[in-house]
């Protein structure tokens, strides 16, 4: 009974073993990861003309300080309601410093957004991964905020904030109010669901959500988020 307890066990002890093995040469050894250099015109000094090797057409990417307060505070809010699917996501986030979540969540989602073509298999996830870790080690926290910003989908042809600002309201993404702010986070994820022109209940209800969370991570106070809840749209879009 012994002898076939240690059995048992031996066995269970080689399997993780090899497991373990196996999934770390894929994490450490993987080949044709997407380039950390091309990454870095979407964290500007000062604004200019990019070039996103997943879009057809050019973007403007703008820095940290132009999208403005209001902007920032709503893309946080949302990003910090993210949720990482998978197994993966949740061990790589469990190795991450904790003190820093937000940080591990971005990182995951650019890294997702720059092998173009979704794909759900173990090597892509565990691609996925090393591609953040290396994200973390290139860029800030601030440059990875600025880098989702301005590689962020809106829908209606408009990439990064700076051409979904101007495009739904004809204004810088610093001269936001509030609720245009929160209206614009809430499209990252589900811009045709959430459309202010083709589903503009939607868009009111998804904007008051990310106004709650703005709310709730105090970057606004209770009265000024539920002022900008009562306000309309205001999309200059057609």
């Amino acid at each position: 009974m012994r002898l076939l307890a240690r059995v048992i066990v031996i066995g269970i002890g080689v399997v993780l073993v090899v497991a373990c093995a196996g999934l770390g040469g894929i994490f450490f050894y993987a080949h044709d990861l997407p380039d950390m250099k091309a990454l870095a015109q979407f964290a500007p000094a000062k604004a200019r003309h990019v070039s996103d090797p997943c879009l057809a057409d050019a973007s403007v990417a703008i820095p940290y300080e132009s999208i403005g307060q209001n902007l920032r505070a709503a893309l946080s809010s949302v990003e910090a309601n993210e949720k990482d699917a998978g197994a993966l996501g949740e061990m790589y986030r469990g190795f991450r410093d904790q003190s820093s979540p937000h940080r591990s969540t971005i990182s995951l989602q650019i890294s997702r957004s720059m092998f173009c073509v979704p794909a759900r298999a173990l090597n892509r996830e565990v691609a996925e991964l090393r591609t953040a870790v290396q994200l973390e080690r290139h860029f800030s926290r601030q440059e990875l905020f600025t880098v989702f910003a301005n590689r962020a989908w809106f829908g209606d042809g408009q990439v990064g904030v700076e051409a979904a600002s101007q495009h739904f309201f004809r204004k810088e993404p610093s001269q936001l109010q509030v609720g245009e702010a929160a209206l614009l986070a809430g499209l990252i994820g589900a811009p045709a669901r959430f459309s202010p022109l083709a589903h503009p209940d939607r868009a009111v209800q998804r904007r008051n959500e990310v106004i709650d969370a703005m709310i709730a991570a105090q970057a606004i106070g209770a009265k000024e988020g539920e002022a900008a809840k009562v306000g309309d749209l205001g999309i200059a879009a057609k």
